[in-house]
C-alpha cells in the first residue's frame, strides 16, 4: 500500500509578511530598512525606488539609477492599497482575482490604488500596522520579494521562503 505524502502548506503573501513583525518602528528603523533594501538593490544593480512610510509621513525614500518617474506613482498606489486594505498590495491583487473582482468594485480608482505587488504592511507587535514599505521597478512579485527579504535581513531571519498566490 502506497501512503500519500501531503504537500507542505505554502504561505500566502500576507502570512509571510506577518512573520516579519517588527519589535519597534520609527525613523531609525525606517532608515535601516531603506538602507538594507538599497544595499541589496545596488549589489544586484536593480533599477528601483524604495519607500518606507509611517501611517502619517514618508520616513525614507531613495530612487536608484535606472528607476523612473512612473515608479514614484507606483509607490504611492502601493502605499495607498496597503493602508486601505491592511494587506500587502500583492495579497490584495491575488484576493481580488480569486474573487473575480476589481478595485473599481470596491469604489477605488486605479489612479490611486493598485493590485500589483511591492507594498507590504509594517507591523509592530501589539500595535498592528504602523506603516508600509514599498519597492517599485521590478516585476511586482519581485518587488514584494525584495521587501520581504529586507525585513528578514533586518530581523535576522532565515531567508528561505515559499510563496503562493
Amino acid at each position: 500500500m502506497v501512503k500519500a505524502i501531503a504537500a507542505p502548506r505554502v504561505e500566502t503573501f500576507d502570512e509571510q509578511a506577518s512573520r516579519t513583525t517588527l519589535p519597534t518602528f520609527g525613523e531609525d528603523v525606517a532608515r535601516k530598512l531603506g538602507e538594507i533594501a538599497v544595499n541589496i538593490a545596488a549589489r544586484r544593480t536593480l533599477p528601483i525606488v524604495v519607500s518606507v512610510k509611517s501611517v502619517h509621513r514618508t520616513l525614507f525614500y531613495c530612487a536608484l539609477e535606472g528607476s523612473c518617474a512612473d515608479n514614484d506613482k507606483w509607490i504611492r498606489r502601493k502605499e495607498n492599497t496597503v493602508l486601505h486594505f491592511g494587506k500587502s498590495s500583492l495579497e490584495v491583487g491575488a484576493q481580488l482575482r480569486r474573487d473575480g473582482r476589481t478595485l473599481a468594485d470596491s469604489g477605488l480608482s486605479e489612479e490611486h490604488y493598485t493590485v500589483y505587488g511591492g507594498g507590504v504592511p509594517l507591523r509592530v507587535a501589539n500595535a498592528g500596522i504602523v506603516g508600509v514599505m514599498s519597492v517599485s521597478g521590478l516585476e511586482d512579485f519581485k518587488d514584494h520579494e525584495l521587501v520581504i527579504e529586507t525585513l528578514r535581513w533586518h530581523l535576522d531571519l532565515s531567508l528561505n521562503s515559499t510563496f503562493v498566490q
